[in-house]
Formats: structure tokens, sequence, C-alpha cells
């Protein structure tokens, strides 16, 4: 258990600076492309999902492969991968070049956000991995709201561009980190072949009525994050609004405040009362503050319901991956993982794509307020299938 503790303060630490450095562009990153390269709102979408494509591609393959040989050889490959991404966006003058790196910058990711879950999941047994699980993404949205109250500030001061430079120095420092961890490997001895291709048991084990819809609630609540949270508001609070970027960046803060409790709540409940009425608790919560949006324009009261779009997403973000590492035995939960991190890397590829195009077919400032009713939409219809879900028991 000594041992499992300390893989899991160093995961920790991994994290926070894995997430501060995400912190520092995710603000900005939808305004540098609009103003750096003057780019149409489809193509400000496309260029966030770019991040999202491999990482997608990449996060069951990443899956079956960390319960092949354990999590450390991808989790140092995923990093110098991030690192390289951030360079390249730092210096170049190109969007194409840009899509390029922040799809390099996605695999990288992948790798580490889908084998720290499973990890971390693997490291506690099922009474206190909520609590574990909760702990440690809290504290990763500790490091991400410090990357986005400063980056914004940074960014306002320095120019857009010095807040990559500053990712690829974070980079390195997360590099040095998982270079540390021993890899605790919670797979058989029988599953050591190195195939990136699951048994037909495997997969027997794995798609689940229980496991796949909680990837579609997912896959709902991520689109509204990166496509709604991370493409359109941005935008509208900076151009309808007039909200200087310093000011926005605090609402992110806000929100990201929000998602820390939501995570340590999340966490710490689920385990007590089970994970689907946290679920539904936290989609309740999303519902008024998604629909706030659409009411409030100033910055306090925005504030406040920002703050409340962190503490749903911080539940769903929390909850959903302990949700499904309970729904599965342990030689299958890196793949289980994977498959929640496609889903939620595929609502955050599809998201930006179709939020920016339904707001532009519907036309501003109009589109922006329909856009948020939209988000409601869907948080509702992710509300009914939480209600519908089984808990699983514990594994």
């Amino acid at each position: 258990m000594e041992r499992n503790v300390r893989e899991y303060y160093l995961m920790i630490v991994s994290g926070t600076v894995t997430m501060l450095s995400g912190g520092f562009v995710g603000p900005i990153f939808a305004p540098f492309v609009r103003n750096e390269f003057t780019a149409s709102l489809q193509l400000v979408g496309l260029a966030v999902s770019g991040y999202f494509f491999l990482r997608m591609l990449s996060e069951f393959p990443i899956g079956v492969l960390s319960d092949r040989i354990g999590p450390k050889t991808p989790l140092v490959v995923g990093r110098v991968l991030a690192v390289l991404g951030a360079l390249i966006c730092y210096q170049t003058k190109s969007i194409w070049l840009l899509i390029v790196a922040r799809l390099l910058w996605g695999m990288g990711d992948a790798s580490f956000f889908c084998i720290g879950m499973s990890y971390v999941s693997r490291l506690f047994t099922s009474e206190r991995r909520g609590r574990a699980m909760g702990f440690f993404q809290a504290v990763e949205m500790v490091g991400n709201l410090i990357g986005q109250t400063l980056g914004g500030m940074v960014a306002s001061t320095y120019g857009f561009r010095i807040n990559f430079l500053v990712c690829s120095i974070l980079g390195v420092a997360a590099l040095l980190t998982v270079t540390m961890i021993k890899g605790i490997d919670g797979a058989s001895p029988g599953n050591k072949a190195l195939s990136l291709v699951p048994t037909r048991q495997e997969m027997k084990q794995l798609l689940t009525k229980t496991v796949i819809a909680a990837c579609i609630i997912n896959f709902g609540c991520m689109a509204i994050n990166s496509g709604l949270l991370g493409t359109i508001l941005p935008i509208y609070a900076t151009e309808e609004l007039a909200m200087p970027l310093s000011s926005y960046s605090l609402l992110i803060a806000g929100s990201t405040v929000g998602s820390v409790a939501g995570n340590l709540l999340g966490g710490f409940l689920s385990d007590k009362m089970g994970r689907r009425k946290m679920l539904a608790a936290g989609m309740v919560i999303g519902l008024f503050g998604l629909f706030g949006l659409t009411v409030f324009t100033g910055f306090y009261p925005l504030l406040v319901v920002m703050f409340m779009k962190g503490i749903f997403w911080g539940i769903v973000y929390g909850v959903i991956p302990a949700f499904i590492a309970d729904a599965v035995p342990d030689s299958i939960r890196g793949k289980a993982v994977g498959t929640f991190r496609t889903f939620f890397d595929m609502g955050g590829l599809v998201g930006p794509i179709v939020m920016s195009a339904f707001v532009e077919s519907v036309g501003t400032p109009l589109g922006y307020t329909y856009s948020f009713y939209l988000g409601v939409g869907i948080v509702a219809a992710c509300l009914v299938m939480v209600l519908r879900l089984r808990e699983p028991g514990p594994v």
C-alpha cells in the first residue's frame, strides 16, 4: 500500500503540472486563432477540434497498450509529444501547422489522461476509488485553475504566443515526473502480448449497456464543455459582451473552482450514496448553469453561473470514470477508460465544429443564445439517461 501511495502522489504531481499547462492555453486558444490568423468561426472550431482528433483515435489503443505493458512507457512518450506540440504552436505562422501541432499535443495528452485514470483506479479498491479519483482530478483542476488565471494575464501583457512557450517548459517538468513512476501493472501475465487488438471475451466484458450509456452521457457533456464553453463562450464574451480577456479568464477560473468542488464532492459522496445519484445531481446543477447563460450578461452573475457549470462538469468528469471502473474487471480497466476517453474526445472533436456551425447558420448575436438553449437540451437528455442507468457493483 505504501508503494501505491507513492505512485498516487507522483500521478497527482504530474497531472497537476499537465493541467497547469493546459490551463495556460485553454482560455486564450480560440481568441488566439481568431486574432492571429483572422479565422472564421468555423475555422476556429476546426482548430479547437484538431486537438481532439488524434487524441480520440489514440485513447482506446493506449488503454489496451497500458493493460499489456503497464503505464510508464506510454506516459513518457505522451509527454514528449505534448512538449513538441507546444513548441510548434509557439513558433508557427501557419494555421494548418498549428492544427497539426495540436493534433500531436492531443495525442500526447490522450496518453496521460487515459492511463492516469485507469492507473489511479487500479491503485485503490472500489470502496475508496471515488474519493481517490475525485481528489486526483480535483488537484489537477487546481493546476488548471492557476494556469487559466495566469494564462489570461500573461497573454494580455506579453501576447498570446508566450503562453505556448510556458507550456513547453511545464511539459518538460511533467516529463521528468512521469519518468519516476514505477508502473504497478494490474494486468495478468497472460495479457502481456504486445497486441493492440482486444480479444472477443474482453470486448464482451467491456461493451455492456452500462458502459456504453455512461460513455454516451460523457460524449454529450463534453460536446457542451468544448463546443459551447471552450469555443463559443469566449468569443461571445470578448466580442458580443466586450469583456476584457483578463475578466473572461476570471470567469473560467470561477468555473474551474466549481470543477474542483464538483470532483471532491462527487468522488466522496458517490462512494457513500452511489454514482448514479451524484451524476443526476450534477446534471440538475448543469441545467441551471447553462440556462443562466441565456439570462445574464453581467460579470458577477456570470461568475456564479460559471461556478455552477464547473460543479456540473466536475461531478461528471470525476464520477463517470469511477462508475465505469466499477463496472468492469481489473484486467480490462485500461480498455474501459480508453473507451470512456474516446467518447470524451469525440465530444471535444464534434462539439466545436457543430456549435460554431450552428451559431453561424442562425447568425449572431441570436445564434449565441440559441446555442446555449441547445446545450440545455443536451444536458436534459443526458439526465434522462442517467436516471435509467444501473448502479454497478463493487469490482
